[in-house]
C-alpha cells in the first residue's frame, strides 16, 4: 500500500491501492489452535485453545517477540482478547465464562470479571472508556464497568449464542448477532441503565431487529472506528455491511445497507477493519483458509486481494490501524504477518516519539512533584512489601506476602483478632496462627484436635483470649489460646417440635459465632435447623435459650457489634434477625433473602461509625448460592427492627461462600476461585472493588478474612492452602465513574461535571457562583444527560440553560459583533461535543503535539497529569488503572496527585486545525 510517513492523500483515500500481500514472519508458541489476536502499536496479544494468552513486542530486525504470558489466562480456552483504545489495557475472555483485564505492558490481570452462572464467553469488544462488553453462549449481553469491576448490565439479547458484538456509533449503540441469525441494535445507554435483573424486569427495546442476516447463524462482527459502518459474517460465507442510520444528527439504528459480499466459500470466523470513511479497509478470515481484503467502491465495498494464508483453517485476523499489515491466526497453532505495502522487519511499527513535545504545552498549571520510586523499564513502579516480591494479582498495590497448605483438607473458616488468626477444616482440624510483621508470616501457635468430623466454624471469644470451634460431630469447643487446652465443651441439643430434623439427637453444628461483649454470647447453627445459645457467664452445659423456628438446616450465624442483634441464616434462603435473652424473641422474617443454596455466610459491620450509621444502626452482609453478596440496613426500633436491602454485589459466578467485615471494607470469597475485597461506602449507599485475588485451578475459596489496620487479606481454599494479601493501606481515588467515557454515557453527574469543567470554571469565565449554581439547577430540574446534549438543537439547548430568558443573554446579538462571551463559549462547546469525529485525512496528518503520548492517536479531550504531560483523558486513566496506582508513563515515577486538568491551551490548538 503506498503510504508516504503514514499519510493518505484525499485522492488516495477515495481508492487505496492494496499491493500483493507479502509474508513477513510466521509466528508460534501455542500449543493448539490460535482462537484470536489484536494488536495495538507495537504490541501483540493472542489468546489459544491451550488456555494460554501471550504478550510479543515488535523487534526490529527480529520482528515479534514474546514478552509475557498466562499459562492460565482462563481456566478451558481462550476465546476473545481485544486491546482497549488507550493501548494501556487488554481484556480477554474464554470457555469459563470469566473477562479478565489485564495491564498491556507486563501482562499482570487487573480485574477479573465473572457473571454469575455465565455460559462460555464467545466474543467481546471495549465500547469507550471502561465499558466492556461481552457475549456468552447462551445468549446474554454483559457490559462491565472495566475499571471498578462491576457488572453494569446483563441483557438476554439472544436465544442463540452470541458470537458477534460490536458498538457502532463510537459506543452509542450496541449491535449484536447470534447463531439462530438474529441481528439486533441496540442504544447502549439504555441497555447500561436497564442493570443486571434481565429482560423480563427491565425490557429493552431494540433499535432494530432483524432475522435470518445469515443463514445458519452469525459468527463475528466489527465497527469502524467512526461507527458509520458495521460488519458481520457469518456460516453462510457472507459478509454483511450495515451503515448507521442518522436523525437530527444522532444514530438512531443500523437499518440502511446490509448488502451482501461474497467470495468466501466457507463460513466467515473473524472481521476487523481499519480506518474509516472512504478510507476504510476491511480484512475477512475464513474456514476456507483465506483472508480477504475489502474496499469501499461507491456504496459497496469489493474484495481487491485474497490471501491464501495458511494449509488449515482461519480463526482470527487483526488489521493494522495505519494498514501497514494484517495478521493472520489459524488452527495451525501459527500466526502469520502479512506486509500491506513496503512494510519490513527492519521498520518500526510505532511512531517515534519525543517526550518533551508532550510537556508543559499551553502552560505549566498543574504540574505537581513525583515520589522518588525505583521504577522498571517499562516505566512501571516496582512495589516493594514487607517479605517476598508481589506476586500475580488483578490490582499491583495488592500483595502476596506468604502462603502454605496449612491442611489437609478444605479450609471451612476463618477467623481473625488482632494479630491471631485461627482456622477451621474438613481435615478435622482447627489451627491457631500468630501474624509475624518483622518475618511476613503467620506462625503456628496451636493444632486443635477434638472433633471427629469435619470442623465448619472458629471464632475468637472473650478478648481472643478463647477460641471457639464447632463442627459436624455435633458438638463446639472452647479453647485457651496461649496454651492450647480444651476449657469447655457445648453439646448441641435434640431436634426439638418445629426443627428441620425433628429426630433425637443433636445435629451437626455448620456455624459458631460469639458476641463482642463482656459478658460472651455464644450462638450456634446446626443441621437440625436449631441455634441454641449459651452464656460463658453460666456453667449451665444445657443452652440459655433455643432458636427453633427453622424450616432447614441452620448454615450461618452472626452478631451485631452491641450484641443487640443476633441473625441466622439457613440453606431454605430464609434470613432471621432475633433479640437475644430475656427477650428472646423472633424480630425480622425474610423468607427468600438468597435463592438456590441459600444463605451460605452472614457478618455484621463492626462499626457503625465506620460506615457513619447512627446509634442503633447496623450493616449486616450476607452470601448466598446464587453468587449474590446482599448488604442489608438494619435500624433498631423501640418495638422491632427495620430492615432493608440496601446493596446488591452480583460478581460472585458459581456461589458465594463467606464475607467477613473489617471497618468499611468487605471481604468475600466464591466458587469462581476468586477472594474480593470493597470499600463500602457511607451507610452501605455504593462499593468500590478495592482488590480481586485469584487462586486459579487449586480449588475454590471457601474462607475469607481481614487482619490489621492496614489490611491483610486471608483466603483458604478448597485444597486446603491458607494466603495472605496486603491490601492497600489507602482507599482507592473514587472518581467520577464517568471521567473518560463518551458523551453519550453521562448521566446528571457527567453533565454537571461538564459544565463545571468547561463553562462555568474556565480560565477567564466570568459566570458568577450564583450563576453557575442555577446552570446546574437547571441541569437537575430538565434531568439533562448526555445523550440530550448530543441530540437535541444547540438553540434549544441554550433556551434550556437559560441563556435567553434567565441569564438575559440576547442570542440574536452575534448578528451584531457584539455576542455575549459565555454565550460564545457554551455554543462552541456544544458544537464540540456534537461535532463529527475527525476524518481519516486529519488523524493521519495531525502534528504529533496534538497526539497523546500513549496512543499516538489525536486528541479529544487533552488534560494535564501532575507530571507535566499532556494526554487524552481516557487514555491515562487506562494507563493508571494499568499501572495500579498513578503513575507517570513518561518518567515511571509515582504521581503524589492523581488529579488531572483540563488543557484549554491545547484544545483551543485542537480545534483550529481541525477547522482548518
Amino acid at each position: 500500500m503506498r503510504l508516504q510517513s503514514n499519510r493518505i492523500t484525499e485522492e488516495s483515500a477515495a481508492m487505496l491501492e492494496i499491493e500483493e500481500p507479502t509474508l513477513l514472519q510466521t509466528v508460534r508458541g501455542h500449543r493448539s489452535e490460535v482462537t484470536c489476536a489484536d494488536a495495538s502499536g507495537a504490541r501483540l496479544v493472542t489468546g489459544g485453545g491451550d488456555r494460554v494468552l501471550r504478550l510479543w513486542a515488535w523487534e526490529r530486525g527480529a520482528g515479534w517477540d514474546e514478552v509475557a504470558r498466562s499459562s492460565d489466562a482462563h481456566r478451558y480456552g481462550v476465546t476473545a482478547a481485544r486491546w482497549a483504545a488507550s493501548g494501556a489495557l487488554l481484556a480477554s475472555g474464554g470457555v469459563d465464562g470469566v473477562a479478565r483485564v489485564w495491564s498491556g505492558r507486563d501482562l499482570m490481570p487487573r480485574r477479573l470479571l465473572a457473571a454469575p452462572g455465565a455460559a462460555a464467553a464467545r466474543a467481546l469488544c471495549w465500547a469507550t472508556r471502561a465499558r466492556l462488553l461481552v457475549g456468552h453462549d447462551d445468549g446474554v449481553l454483559c457490559v462491565w464497568h472495566a475499571a471498578r469491576g462491576v457488572q453494569l448490565a446483563r441483557l438476554h439479547a439472544h436465544e442463540g449464542a452470541l458470537h458477534a458484538v460490536a458498538a457502532p456509533a463510537r459506543g452509542a449503540l450496541l449491535l449484536t448477532a447470534c447463531t439462530h441469525s438474529v441481528l439486533k441494535v441496540f442504544d447502549l445507554a439504555e441497555v447500561c441503565r436497564s442493570g443486571c435483573n434481565g429482560v423480563s424486569s427491565s425490557p429493552v427495546v431494540p433499535l432494530a431487529w432483524m432475522d435470518n442476516v445469515h443463514d445458519l447463524g452469525a459468527l463475528c462482527a466489527d465497527a469502524t472506528e467512526d461507527g458509520n459502518m458495521a460488519a458481520t459474517g457469518g456460516q453462510d460465507a457472507l459478509i454483511r455491511v450495515w451503515h448507521t442510520r442518522v436523525e437530527d444528527g444522532w444514530p438512531r439504528g443500523l437499518l440502511r445497507g446490509g448488502y451482501r459480499l461474497s467470495g468466501h466459500s466457507a463460513a466467515v470466523t473473524a472481521l476487523r477493519w481499519a480506518g474509516w470513511g472512504e478510507a476504510a479497509l476491511l480484512a475477512s478470515a475464513s474456514l476456507d483458509r483465506t483472508a480477504r481484503l475489502w474496499l469501499p467502491a461507491g456504496a459497496q465495498l469489493h474484495c481487491v486481494r485474497v490471501v491464501h494464508a495458511h494449509p488449515r483453517y482461519l480463526t482470527c485476523v487483526v488489521l493494522a490501524h495505519d494498514m501497514r499489515y494484517m495478521i493472520t491466526g489459524s488452527n495451525d497453532r501459527s500466526l502469520r504477518m502479512w506486509s500491506l505495502g513496503s512494510l519490513t522487519l527492519n521498520d518500526e511499527l510505532e511512531i517515534p516519539c519525543e517526550a518533551l513535545a508532550h510537556f508543559g504545552l499551553g502552560d505549566l498549571k498543574g504540574i505537581g512533584p513525583l515520589d522518588d520510586e525505583v521504577i522498571d523499564e517499562d516505566g512501571i513502579a516496582t512495589q516493594t512489601t514487607v517479605a517476598g516480591r508481589p506476586e500475580g494479582s488483578d490490582h499491583t498495590c495488592l500483595q502476596h506476602l506468604w502462603s502454605s497448605t496449612t491442611h489437609s483438607g478444605a479450609i471451612n473458616d476463618i477467623a481473625t483478632h488482632g494479630d491471631l488468626v485461627a482456622t477451621a477444616s474438613s481435615d478435622g482440624l482447627a489451627r491457631v496462627f500468630r501474624w509475624s510483621e518483622e518475618r511476613g508470616e503467620l506462625q503456628a501457635l496451636h493444632e486443635l484436635a477434638a472433633h471427629e468430623y469435619p470442623v465448619l466454624a472458629v471464632d475468637f471469644v472473650a478478648a481472643g483470649a478463647v477460641v471457639l470451634t464447632a463442627g459436624l460431630d455435633g458438638r463446639a469447643c472452647l479453647w485457651d489460646v496461649e496454651t492450647g487446652v480444651q476449657l469447655r465443651s457445648l453439646c448441641v441439643p435434640a431436634g426439638e417440635e418445629g426443627g428441620a430434623g425433628g429426630e433425637a439427637g443433636g445435629g451437626g453444628v455448620r456455624a459458631a459465632r460469639a458476641s463482642s461483649t463482656r459478658s460472651a454470647l455464644i450462638l450456634l447453627g446446626t443441621d437440625d435447623g436449631l441455634a441454641p445459645l449459651w452464656s460463658l457467664d453460666e456453667d449451665n452445659p444445657q443452652p440459655l435459650h433455643v432458636y427453633s423456628e427453622h424450616s432447614a438446616a441452620v448454615t450461618c450465624c452472626g452478631w451485631s457489634c452491641d450484641a443487640r442483634l443476633c441473625s441466622t441464616g439457613s440453606a431454605a434462603g430464609e434470613l432471621r434477625l432475633y433479640a437475644p435473652p430475656p427477650a428472646a424473641r423472633l424480630l425480622h422474617y425474610d423468607p427468600q433473602a438468597h435463592d438456590l443454596e441459600g444463605v451460605q455466610s452472614l457478618d455484621f459491620a463492626p462499626s457503625p461509625s465506620s460506615l457513619e450509621l447512627g446509634e442503633r444502626q447496623h450493616v449486616l452482609a450476607t452470601a448466598g448460592g446464587d453468587s449474590l453478596i446482599k448488604l442489608w440496613l438494619v435500624s433498631q426500633l423501640e418495638d422491632g427492627v427495620a430492615v432493608r436491602a440496601a446493596l446488591t454485589l452480583e460478581l460472585h459466578g458459581g456461589g458465594a461462600s463467606c464475607v467477613r467485615w473489617a471497618g468499611a471494607l468487605l471481604a468475600a470469597a466464591g466458587a469462581d476461585h476468586a477472594a474480593r475485597v470493597w470499600a463500602v461506602g457511607a451507610r452501605a449507599r455504593g462499593a468500590v472493588l478495592l482488590a480481586v485475588v485469584s487462586v486459579g485451578s487449586a480449588g475454590g475459596v471457601l474462607a475469607v478474612g481481614l487482619l490489621g489496620a492496614a489490611p491483610l487479606l486471608l483466603a483458604g481454599s478448597l485444597s486446603g492452602s491458607l494466603a495472605v494479601w496486603q491490601l492497600p493501606a489507602e482507599l482507592p481515588d473514587e472518581r467520577d465513574d464517568e471521567e473518560g467515557t463518551a458523551p453519550c454515557f453521562w448521566t446528571q453527574e457527567g453533565v454537571r461535571r461538564w459544565l463545571r469543567d468547561c463553562i462555568s470554571r474556565v480560565p477567564g469565565s466570568e459566570l458568577r457562583r450564583n450563576e453557575e449554581t442555577f446552570l446546574t439547577q437547571r441541569c437537575q430540574q430538565m434531568e439533562m444527560t448526555g445523550f440530550m446534549l448530543l441530540s437535541t438543537s444547540i438553540d434549544s439547548l441554550l433556551e434550556t440553560f437559560g441563556f435567553v430568558s434567565v441569564l438575559r443573554i440576547d442570542i440574536n446579538k452575534s448578528e451584531e459583533g457584539s455576542e455575549d462571551v459565555e454565550l460564545v463559549r457554551m455554543r462552541e462547546e456544544l458544537q464540540w461535543l456534537q461535532a463529527p469525529p475527525p476524518s481519516y485525512q486529519q488523524e493521519t496528518s495531525a502534528p504529533h503535539c496534538l497526539r497523546c503520548p500513549l496512543s499516538h492517536r489525536l486528541l479529544r479531550e487533552p488534560v494535564f497529569a501532575a507530571d507535566g504531560y499532556t494526554y487524552e483523558r481516557a487514555n491515562i486513566l487506562d494507563w493508571f488503572l494499568a499501572a495500579g496506582s498513578a503513575v507517570s508513563p513518561v518518567s515511571g515515577r509515582r504521581l503524589l496527585s492523581s488529579t488531572l486538568q483540563l488543557n484549554y491551551a491545547l484544545r483551543d490548538q485542537l480545534r483550529d486545525f481541525l477547522r482548518s
